[in-house]
């Protein structure tokens, strides 16, 4: 079953990327990477709106969540020094404290 307040959360991060200026169509298309975060191949903020937001929704939609997640300690240090980032920052935040509380549930901590 899909988790609607991911989904949400979701949203709100699609917005904000877009609000930033980071997302610029609606549909761009999923780009492979084979480093975390994208590391050395694509800008983080094209990272995030073109692996990260499909990859995530289509986890939440198969309810095949990882076991944890880090988004947002990546995201305070690509956005370092840039104040109109944390809004996203604490987004990706909640993003994190939701699926990292659920893989705890999930392994039985």
């Amino acid at each position: 079953m899909q988790d609607s307040s991911l989904t949400t959360l979701l949203d709100a991060i699609e917005a904000e990327l877009h609000r930033l200026g980071h997302l610029h169509e609606a549909s761009a298309p999923s780009i492979r990477v084979t480093s975390a975060f994208g590391y050395g191949q694509t800008p983080f903020e094209q990272w995030l709106g073109q692996v990260f937001l499909p990859n995530a929704r289509a986890a939440v939609a198969s309810n095949d969540l990882p076991a944890s997640s880090q988004v947002a300690v990546a995201a305070f240090r690509n956005f370092d020094g840039m104040d109109e980032a944390n809004a996203l920052i604490s987004l990706l935040g909640s993003f994190d404290a939701k699926i990292n509380k659920a893989g705890r549930v999930r392994g039985g901590a």
